[in-house]
């Protein structure tokens, strides 16, 4: 018994410094994991930071190659390789541009400076000429849309009332659109190819909404998708759209005709005004012109 109490004593160190060294190593271990775990929250709160301060900027800034893809599709040119053709047409024609800058002014002033700037001013024209006509053709395109997209949706309210799915209704619309050289046309039939490609009627809609970016076709394209997700039927709701599109075109319409008449005022005021002002004053101003000069002499 005492020689068991004895060997329990000796060892009873051994077994402190044991623990000792056990408890060292488990405050380190937690050190490090408290430290990992604290870079990861700033690392997360960072990334946090980041996206609460683009979205307080309100757009997200987009990559250059995705947001020349989305002008391109805006402007009609829906193929894989428009990106590339349209940088290379880019480059092309800003190479033109310099070297016919150049050679016009080693023609006309070879001794100058001038070939170098008509060089450069070349080079600028031919690289800005692209980005001018692409969102130009964007803009025509998206006002094209907008204009065509009541009588479009009473075309689709005609075939779902007459017992046409929507699908059909699309597909036959698009269809007849496409042969007027209508470019709503297009875009519908890019619909139908996607929902028979296995997409929603929904991710097929909002890829219209992206590729047109006209604001009057994400409200229709969210009324859709709704009456599809609760099971209304789609008749009155393209009925109501068409309604709701043909007065905001009638609002937009007055709001035009009310601007008219400030912006033709600074015209009035600049051209013709002075005219007037010369047809009436200019013979009497030449009257006493004449009187002053005869009683001078």
């Amino acid at each position: 018994m005492l020689s068991l109490v004895h060997g329990h004593l000796a060892a009873e160190p051994g077994g402190r410094r044991t623990l000792r060294r056990s408890g060292g190593q488990d405050a380190r271990d937690s050190g490090r994991t408290r430290w990992r775990l604290a870079g990861r929250h700033r690392a997360a709160d960072a990334l946090q930071m980041g996206r609460q301060a683009r979205t307080a900027a309100g757009t997200w800034i987009l990559p250059p190659v995705e947001k020349l893809q989305q002008t391109l599709a805006q402007a009609g040119f829906l193929k894989s390789s428009a990106p590339q053709t349209y940088q290379v047409a880019r480059v092309l024609l800003a190479i033109g541009g310099g070297v016919l800058g150049l050679l016009i002014g080693l023609i006309f002033r070879p001794a100058s400076a001038t070939p170098m700037l008509l060089g450069v001013g070349g080079i600028g024209i031919g690289i800005f000429v692209p980005s001018y006509y692409l969102g130009r053709r964007a803009r025509t395109r998206q006002s094209n849309i907008a204009k065509q997209l009541s009588d479009v949706l009473d075309l689709l309210v005609v075939c779902v009332e007459a017992g046409m799915g929507l699908f059909e209704a699309i597909r036959i619309v698009g269809t007849e659109c496409e042969r007027h050289g209508q470019e709503i046309g297009t875009e519908l039939n890019l619909v139908a190819t996607d929902i028979s490609a296995g997409a929603s009627l929904g991710q097929a809609l909002r890829g219209l909404a992206d590729r047109t970016a006209v604001d009057d076709i994400k409200p229709l394209a969210a009324t859709l998708i709704q009456s599809e997700q609760l099971g209304a039927q789609i008749g009155p709701a393209l009925r109501a759209s068409s309604d709701a599109l043909r007065m905001h075109r009638r609002l937009h319409a007055e709001e035009d005709a009310q601007k008219a008449s400030i912006k033709i005022l600074f015209p009035l005021v600049i051209f013709v005004l002075p005219s007037m002002i010369a047809v009436i004053i200019g013979p009497a101003m030449i009257s006493v012109l004449r009187t002053l000069s005869n009683q001078g002499g």
